[in-house]
C-alpha cells in the first residue's frame, strides 16, 4: 500500500481531498494532512512560518511511513509544504518518496510576487475574492469572510516570509500540475521545477483556473493513478 500525503491550498483544509478517496486506486491510501488552526484542528493555534508547519506535518506523517512507500501531493501553498515535508522526511527517516506532485505553484526558490498578509482587512477580503475559489454566497457574507480571514492571513504570512534555504533536488521523478487559465505568476516560472529533481520532471496541463483540482477532480486523480502505476507501486 502506497501512502499519498496530500497538502491543501491556503485557507482550506484536509476535507478538499475527501472526494479523492473513491477515485484513487485501491493500492493507494490517501493521507490528507491538516495544518493547525484549520479544519479538524480549528481549535489549535495557527502557525505562521513554514519550518514550524513542516515539523507539524512530519509528526502527522511519521506513523504512516513504516513499511510503506509514499508519495506527496500539494496544491498551491501545499506545493511549497510538499517540498519542505519531503526534505524533512528524507532528513529524519532517510526515506525518499516514490513521486512528488507539485500543483498550482511556482518553485520554492522564487519569492512571492505580492504581500497580502499585511493588508488591512477590507483590502485582504477584496484580494481573496479577486483570486477566485470563494463561492459567491461566501464572498457576499462578511461573517464567513471574517471567520476565515485570520486563517488566510496566517497562511499568506508563512508563504510570503518563506526563504528557500537551497534547491534540494529529490531522487524521484516529479510531476507539475497546472491549470490552463491559472495566474500568470504561476505559469511564468513553471519550467524552473526541473531543478527540483535528479530524475525527470513531467508537466501536465488541466482545463481550469488556479482551482482546477476542484473543477477537474476526476481527471487529476486519474492522472495521479496513472503516474503512480508507472512507478510500479500501483
Amino acid at each position: 500500500m502506497t501512502k499519498l500525503f496530500c497538502l491543501p491550498y491556503a485557507g482550506s483544509s484536509s476535507t478538499i481531498f475527501s472526494p479523492w478517496r473513491n477515485l484513487l486506486d485501491q493500492s493507494i491510501e490517501l493521507v490528507a494532512l491538516e495544518l493547525p488552526g484549520h479544519g479538524t484542528r480549528m481549535t489549535e493555534p495557527l502557525l505562521y512560518d513554514v519550518k514550524s508547519v513542516a515539523e507539524d506535518l512530519y509528526r502527522q506523517a511519521k506513523p504512516h511511513l513504516k513499511g510503506s512507500d509514499y508519495a506527496i501531493f500539494g496544491h498551491s501553498m501545499g506545493s511549497l509544504l510538499a517540498y519542505e515535508l519531503q526534505r524533512k522526511i528524507a532528513s529524519e527517516e532517510k526515506k525518499e518518496p516514490v513521486h512528488v506532485f507539485f500543483s498550482g505553484r511556482f518553485p520554492p526558490h522564487i519569492p512571492e510576487k505580492q504581500v497580502l498578509h499585511q493588508l488591512p482587512d477590507s483590502e485582504l477580503k477584496k484580494a481573496i475574492i479577486d483570486m477566485g475559489g470563494v463561492p459567491e454566497a461566501f464572498s457576499k457574507n462578511d461573517q464567513v469572510l471574517n471567520f476565515f480571514l485570520p486563517i488566510l492571513r496566517a497562511d499568506f504570512q508563512l508563504l510570503e516570509t518563506y526563504q528557500c534555504p537551497s534547491v534540494d533536488p529529490v531522487q524521484c521523478e516529479i510531476s507539475v500540475f497546472y491549470g490552463k487559465c491559472d495566474l500568470p505568476s504561476v505559469l511564468f516560472d513553471l519550467n524552473d521545477w526541473h531543478r527540483y529533481t535528479k530524475q525527470q520532471c513531467h508537466f501536465y496541463e488541466f482545463n481550469g483556473d488556479h482551482f482546477f483540482i476542484n473543477q477537474r477532480t476526476a481527471e487529476v486523480v486519474a492522472r495521479i493513478n496513472l503516474i503512480l502505476e508507472r512507478t510500479g507501486v500501483v
